[in-house]
């Protein structure tokens, strides 16, 4: 296969960050032109940089820039795909993250935002993301304390 047959693809990260026993959600801008109006979990694209631990710093980047509040202790959660507005392919990980410090408000792209349940998420979402609302289900099972 050439170099210019390679598919390439979007990779995006998000942060289901875990405070307590509730989950941060944001509510997109009514403007943004991918999902406009809808909930969503704090993430982003990962840079195309050469460096280590790319999909932490994107992470931790990411959810700094759209709800101003610092994560950590990632695990890895899902994994979807999708088709964005513009066509480009995605891959997207998810993750839960610990809520380490700053006050969430919305800012880059979210009107905004607010933690919530895992039982209260059921209403929030389309049916594509109940593949990850089940993963987040038995994530928070197997780590009851």
């Amino acid at each position: 296969m050439a170099d210019w047959e390679i598919p390439l693809h979007v990779v995006f990260v998000e942060a289901w960050v875990k405070k307590w026993d509730k989950y941060l959600l944001a509510k997109r801008s009514s403007k943004d032109d991918q999902a406009a109006g809808k909930r969503a979990v704090p993430g982003g694209k990962v840079d195309m940089e050469l460096e280590s631990d790319i999909v932490e710093k994107a992470l931790m980047r990411e959810v700094k820039e759209e709800v101003w509040i610092e994560v950590q202790n990632f695990q890895f959660l899902a994994s979807r795909s999708f088709i964005r507005s513009s066509g480009h392919h995605v891959v997207a990980l998810s993750f839960v993250a610990d809520y380490k410090s700053g006050e969430a408000m919305p800012l880059e792209d979210q009107d905004e935002v607010r933690r919530v349940s895992v039982d209260e998420m059921e209403n929030l979402f389309d049916d594509h993301r109940k593949d990850t609302l089940n993963a987040l289900r038995n994530f928070e099972s197997k780590n009851l304390n």
